[in-house]
């Protein structure tokens, strides 16, 4: 007796058996892939449901060879610990699906936290870069602490649309996205200035990154405008434990004057602020007003005071890297460098409850 169950779809379905499962051509299905508004409402939806009852995947390789071009978009990111570079990828991942896009992510693992304790970086940028040359994408975007010069010419001939995020490679052959790092520096001096304090101390690890030197520049600028007289401190790290122990080592040189305490990040200020509550004779913001610099804590409602902080434009990066791919790719387009504003965002930690 002959078996009247279904037949089975084949296990790896080709454009082939698609096309004679929906009595179609093989041009026919290309054209419902790639070209549905060539086709007839009918046929396209015939087509759409061979495909959804073979479970047929096409080949983005073979499309990508045809078409001389992707729809995919890589974008390499040095942390993904970092909330700056989260927000970047959900600016570009959203942007670019919107332009029709897929955006595939790498993490280079290069981390500033570790580099500034010593630790010893294994660096992937340059690898995947040429990952994403290998897959022929349409466009990468890399959003680097390191000059990423190098890396670029080697897969140039490649994948022609690149666009760097938050590293300034002077008369770069390239789109660039970045923050105003300097701004950053700039806002708050004069945020603790408008306080009416004229004295303060920057928490920050050494020049070993650009944002840092940045940053930095930014904040002897305009203590010089304003009148702020600023103590530069080392930290060993990037941690609330380092910043804790710069804090500590700052005691004895407070006096009745009100001072700030300007941290290079949010973690360094958490821990200036958890070491100063322990402090029965320091109140803050009263004697000691605190503020970090990458907007990287999210208040959950669990802490002591709320952190004034600048908030960096990371979404707005990654929107503005894919709009940046997109017009690279065109034959008349000039290089863009495009800085995107910061903004203070002022808490407890300063202005009080």
């Amino acid at each position: 007796m002959p078996d009247s169950r279904a037949t089975p779809p084949p296990t790896n379905p080709t454009i082939n058996a698609v096309a004679r499962e929906a009595g179609v051509s093989v041009g026919t299905v290309s054209n419902a892939l790639n070209a549905p508004q060539r086709l007839a409402p009918e046929t396209l939806q015939r087509v759409h449901e061979a495909i959804d009852r073979l479970g047929y995947i096409r080949s983005s390789a073979g499309r990508t060879l045809i078409r001389n071009r992707s729809d995919t978009l890589g974008l390499i990111m040095p942390d993904l610990v970092n909330v700056l570079f989260v927000e970047i990828a959900r600016g570009a991942q959203l942007t670019a699906g919107a332009n029709g896009r897929y955006l595939m992510m790498a993490n280079s693992l290069f981390n500033a936290h570790e580099l500034a304790t010593g630790t010893e970086q294994h660096d992937l940028q340059d690898e995947f870069l040429e990952h994403f040359a290998e897959a022929r994408t349409g466009g990468v975007m890399v959003a680097s602490m390191r000059d990423p010069t190098r890396g670029i010419a080697r897969v140039r001939n490649y994948v022609r649309p690149v666009v760097v995020i938050n590293y300034d490679v002077p008369d770069a052959d390239w789109c660039t996205v970045l923050m105003d790092n300097e701004q950053v520096g700039r806002a708050a001096v004069d945020h603790v200035a408008d306080l009416g304090i004229r004295r303060a101390f920057f928490l920050s690890i050494p020049d070993i990154v650009q944002p840092v030197v940045e940053r930095r520049r930014g904040v002897r600028a305009q203590a010089a405008v304003r009148g702020v007289r600023v103590t530069e401190v080392d930290s060993a790290g990037l941690s609330p434990e380092d910043g804790a122990a710069a804090a500590s080592a700052l005691l004895s040189q407070l006096d009745e004057e009100r001072v700030a305490i300007l941290a290079i990040n949010d973690k360094v200020a958490l821990g200036v602020l958890r070491f100063l509550r322990t402090r029965a004779d320091v109140r803050v913001p009263d004697d000691v007003a605190v503020l970090g610099m990458d907007g990287d804590h999210r208040d959950d409602g669990a802490d002591w005071m709320t952190l004034t902080s600048i908030e960096l434009p990371g979404f707005e990066m990654g929107t503005e890297g894919v709009r940046l791919l997109e017009a690279e790719a065109q034959p008349d387009h000039v290089h863009e460098r495009v800085v995107v504003p910061v903004r203070i965002a002022p808490r407890q930690s300063t202005v009080g409850f």
